[in-house]
């Protein structure tokens, strides 16, 4: 099941699809479901109903990013239903999404964030502890859509606005300078594995890793394994287990990191990785020699268990 109402849609749509092309209709007789942004179902092309007509099947593959679909609602429905579906269920998906609500929890469970602040208006005026630049995010939100890096005070305020137009409350925290990584977090068999650590370098047109960084066809180098020492892939493969395991995520993630060349700064955790041709967690796998048809078999199987 792909798109959903959240502006994820086309990157959703564009993860279904590759799942439902790649998948072994050998071991698998799938079937094609859109959730429109208006929150109507097709199935196969034809009218449903969400999510009476899902509960005839052995499992729904979440495709949708975003809200709705990775923010835990569509979980708690299926949840409720009964309907089984892949990935992590609706309080871990629920709290993946939340920026602010999982800084609490990394920093309890010892990982590193950045000095960061909630505002809750755009008016709130920032603490002197996060310096410039500041990084501002919708507090749920994700494929850095509506993400802003503001460099001075003269311009904050319509900054924030901008945000603001994303979510109710925005989330401002200290600008990390350095290499970005990522690492991907699979269970197979009962066991949780971590992926090779990939590494992330936009374009110099780029400010960062944003949306079009993140979708356009050679926009971004992606260097999977990175080009790292062994101690600094342990560590990040280490802290990705680590989140997975505080949010009490299921079946695979993938988190994201900033290296300042001394510290490692986790920036997020993603319960609904992209699926498409140009997606990391497929890239780290295939690096780990796990194929697209294998990742997206090993999947159903670990969430068919939950």
């Amino acid at each position: 099941m792909a798109g959903g109402p959240s502006t994820e849609y086309e990157v959703s749509i564009n993860s279904g699809k590759n799942v439902f092309r790649e998948i072994d209709r050998k071991k698998f007789e799938p079937s094609w479901a859109v959730l429109s942004k208006h929150s109507e179902l097709k199935i196969n092309g034809k009218k449903a109903r969400f999510p009476e007509d899902l509960a005839g099947y052995d499992i729904v593959f979440n495709a949708m990013h975003g809200q709705f679909g990775e923010d835990g609602q569509v979980q708690a429905i299926f949840e409720r239903v009964g309907i089984p579906f892949t990935g992590s269920g609706s309080v871990a998906s629920s709290l993946a999404m939340d920026k602010w609500a999982s800084f609490g929890i990394f920093k309890k469970a010892g990982l590193r964030v950045a000095p960061s602040q909630l505002l809750a208006s755009s008016k709130t005026k920032l603490g002197k502890n996060l310096g410039w630049p500041v990084v501002l995010k919708p507090r749920n939100g994700g494929s850095s859509v509506g993400v802003e890096i503001v460099k001075s005070e003269k311009d904050l305020e319509k900054a924030v606005r901008r945000v603001f137009k994303f979510d109710s409350e925005v989330v401002a925290e200290s600008f990390v300078a350095g290499r970005e990584f990522t690492c991907g977090v699979l269970e197979i068999n009962g066991k949780l594995k971590a992926l090779p650590v990939v590494e992330i370098r936009p374009k110099p047109k780029y400010k960062f890793f944003d949306y079009e960084a993140k979708y356009k066809t050679g926009a971004t180098d992606e260097i999977v394994p990175a080009e790292i020492d062994t101690k600094l892939a342990s560590e990040i493969q280490s802290a990705s287990l680590k989140a997975h395991r505080a949010l009490k995520a299921s079946v695979y993630s993938r988190s994201d990191f900033m290296w300042d060349g001394k510290k490692l700064f986790i920036l997020e955790l993603n319960t609904l990785p992209g699926m498409t041709k140009i997606s990391l967690l497929p890239k780290a796998a295939r690096a780990a020699k796990i194929s697209f048809p294998k990742l997206i078999e090993i999947i159903i199987q670990s969430s068919l268990r939950k």
